[in-house]
């Protein structure tokens, strides 16, 4: 599997953390999702064809994402 990462500056806390991880956990391709509101990033591992998905169902879940 590989790994990518996408920015995600508005995640603040970790209710925002379940909410990202919720929204992006279901998409095919995606296999485990590490969302770290610390630094405001979360981190994907899986198939990088969902990467396009997993940014919009982070954008669709409210939160702006920067790579």
């Amino acid at each position: 599997m590989d790994e990518y990462t996408l920015e995600v500056p508005d995640m603040t806390c970790e209710g925002y953390e379940i909410v990202i991880t919720g929204a992006v956990r279901p998409i095919e391709g995606v296999g485990t999702v590490d969302a770290d509101a610390a630094v405001g990033r979360v981190t994907i591992h899986g198939d990088p064809s969902a990467k396009a998905e997993a940014r919009d169902e982070i954008e669709r879940a409210g939160y702006d994402v920067l790579e």
